[in-house]
């Protein structure tokens, strides 16, 4: 199976704070469009220097940065397949346009619990690979 490169910059910016790609691009002088270009994959190659200035503000190596990994085949999607999406996202629809209004600061407390959720998870995933790296 082919392998893919890809760059794991969203999960490192959840992982840092509420780092918006405004904010990462400000402090490198890269452009939000790039930062985009890189976290979507739709980036068509990358400079040496544009990964040292990430790392470097995001405080990480490359190798915390570069992910690889296999590729994803195309599947064909079924007509229930798409159906049962249709359902689901009609339903977190009703459900958001039927919950009470919650404050700013609500919207915080539980976008930052969910962060909070993400960021262990790396968390465990990282220390099941130091693990798994002391046995070899």
């Amino acid at each position: 199976m082919a392998k893919e490169l890809r760059f794991n910059l969203a999960l490192i910016r959840a992982a840092r704070g509420k780092l918006s790609q405004r904010d990462v691009a400000e402090a490198t002088g890269l452009t939000q469009k790039t930062i985009s270009a890189l976290e979507t994959g739709t980036s068509k190659g990358v400079e040496f220097s544009t990964i040292a200035k990430l790392c470097d503000f995001l405080k990480c190596s490359p190798n915390d940065l570069l992910v690889l990994e296999d590729e994803i085949e195309d599947i064909p999607v079924s007509r229930k397949s798409l159906q049962k999406a249709d359902e689901l996202i009609a339903r977190g629809l009703r459900r958001a346009m039927n919950a009470p209004a919650q404050s700013a600061e609500e919207l915080w407390a539980e976008f930052d619990a969910v962060r909070e959720k993400i960021q262990a998870q790396v968390q465990a995933v990282e220390d099941r690979k130091g693990r798994k790296s002391k046995r070899a």
